[in-house]
Formats: structure tokens, sequence, C-alpha cells
């Protein structure tokens, strides 16, 4: 297997030793109005598909078109599939090809704050429609799902 390939997003301007990921992970979270929680790992997985229904957590990506954001308090990342391919790209310390990257995101994965302008290209290059209202939203955060929803409906 060969080796992954990797390319630095931008500068964090994070504190020394935090990661870029982590960085803007929490300045995601901070701009939900809420601190990051010290001493829990926390965590926001959401899943979309493109029926007008909320995406079963199983599914098989040689047929399945989704798009997924992961964040977590030291990393986040995405994943798409679509018509038997598939990129999934993470961020902790630069961004990276966890497996494989079909698509060739790696090359164009935005910084966090900027993800809604790669989910509207790939709706776009791909002629699907990602049902953000239905996104399925997994996550130890209480009481955030409302304002992620939010989040989701501007991207």
């Amino acid at each position: 297997m060969g080796r992954a390939q990797s390319r630095p997003i931008a500068s964090s301007g994070a504190p020394l030793g935090q990661t870029l990921g982590a960085s803007d992970a929490a300045t995601w979270l901070r701009n939900f109005g809420g601190d990051t929680p010290a001493a829990t790992r926390w965590h926001v997985e959401i899943a979309m598909g493109t029926a007008q229904e909320r995406p079963p957590p199983e599914f098989d990506a040689a047929v399945a078109t989704r798009f997924h954001i992961n964040l977590y308090n030291d990393e986040w990342g995405i994943y798409f599939c679509h018509g038997g391919r598939s990129s999934w790209i993470r961020v902790t310390d630069l961004a990276f090809v966890h497996g494989r990257d079909d698509f060739g995101l790696i090359s164009v994965t935005p910084p966090l704050k900027d993800l809604g302008s790669l989910l509207r290209r790939l709706e776009q290059t791909h002629a699907v429609r990602f049902q953000r209202q239905h996104a399925s939203i997994k996550t130890n955060l209480p009481d955030t799902e409302p304002a992620i929803r939010t989040w989701l409906a501007r991207l």
C-alpha cells in the first residue's frame, strides 16, 4: 500500500502544541457559543444522504451517495462516497488521506470554516443534493443539535 498523501491547509495560529485540526475544531465549537470542554473528549458526527429521510447508520459505499463531517476535540474530517468511489480526508496536524481518495479531495479540502464551498462544489459536479435537514447527528455535547442543524442549513 502506498504512502498517505498529506498537505497543509493553512496556518491555524493555534497555541503551541495544538494541532491545526484541534484548533479548527475548537473554533468551530466556540462559534456555537460554547467553550471547549476541558476534560471531555467531545465529538460531533454528521451524515448526510440524498434521500428525503435520515440516512441509515449502515450503508454500502459501493452504491450510496453520502457526505460525512466528523468533528472531534483533536481533529476533524470529511468522507464522501458516490458511484462506487470514496474519499476520506482527516485533518490533524495537517490534512491527509485516510484509506483512499478517489475524488482527489486532498488537494481541494478547504479550512473547516469554508467547508460549505466544497460541499456545494461536490453537489454541482456530481449532480446530487445532500439533504441537510435530514442529516443524522451524533454528539456528546448536550443541547447543540439545533445549532448544528442551523450551521448545516447554511453550508
